[in-house]
């Protein structure tokens, strides 16, 4: 199966799987919505005018969250549930594409609904995104910016997903690790009021280089630096991730730990 084809096969899945559930879609996405709307309001006295665009614009990348940390590990355990995982790991499309094709699935439900969210917050805040859009050239940045950030999300979930094909249990730590990148990636407070060993600690986090590319971008400060570590940040975790999860891939199979009930 090409990667092509499991992106359609996955497709097809999601869709019915919505069409079954798409009352609880809907109840997620207000709940989402208002969640965001009272965080937001509640950080816009903390920063400046371009602060709030920043917090306007992570907030809304921070929805990718819950899925690109999540999913892999979800879709992982399901097949060890299921007992398929070794048939899957002997097909001639290694899983790890079909890992990717699934997340691209998920991953463009997931940009609906940031687009839907965002445009009911947008409508009820109005945030000053004007410098983002004053250039082509700006506007183009801040997108790639943002590729990244979603791109080093996913690139953890796999780190994630591949420590817990040996520990098992590591995939319940991913919602404490939402958390710790909404409110200590410069998103919620503000990266030059932490304390200098939070600050420290932030640095590890999926979104904080993004986050401080993106300020910087607006602010007009060291946006090079800071996008310079952002794409160093990006290669490393994809980096880690590809070579630990073929290392858990390995484990599995000389154990023979296939599945777990």
């Amino acid at each position: 199966m090409s990667v092509g084809k499991a992106i359609k096969a996955e497709f097809f899945k999601f869709y019915f799987d919505l069409k079954r559930y798409l009352f609880n879609y809907i109840v997620g996405l207000i709940s989402t919505a208002i969640f965001l709307s009272g965080l937001y309001w509640a950080v816009n006295s903390l920063f400046t005018q371009s602060g709030q665009a920043v917090a306007f614009v992570g907030l809304l990348l921070w929805l990718f969250t819950p899925s690109a940390l999540s999913d892999a590990t979800s879709h992982l355990a399901e097949e060890r549930y299921l007992g398929t995982l070794e048939r899957i790991s002997i097909t001639k499309t290694p899983f790890i594409h079909i890992l990717i094709a699934r997340n691209i699935v998920h991953c463009l439900f997931t940009l609906i609904q940031t687009l839907v969210v965002g445009g009911i917050l947008y409508v009820v805040f109005k945030p000053d995104l004007s410098y983002m859009s004053s250039s082509w050239r700006v506007t183009a940045m801040a997108v790639v910016i943002g590729m990244l950030i979603i791109l080093t999300l996913y690139a953890f979930g796999f780190f994630i997903a591949s420590l817990g094909m040996i520990f098992k249990r590591v995939g319940a730590t991913t919602s404490i690790l939402e958390y710790l990148i909404l409110f200590f990636s410069g998103i919620v407070i503000p990266w030059s009021t932490m304390p200098a060993s939070l600050r420290a600690f932030s640095n590890i986090l999926p979104m904080t280089w993004g986050v401080k590319a993106l300020e910087s971008l607006i602010n007009g400060g060291n946006f090079i630096g800071s996008f310079v570590g952002l794409v160093v940040y990006t290669v490393l975790i994809a980096i880690i991730s590809i070579v630990t999860f073929r290392y858990a891939m390995l484990v599995v199979k000389k154990k023979g730990e296939y599945a777990f009930y």
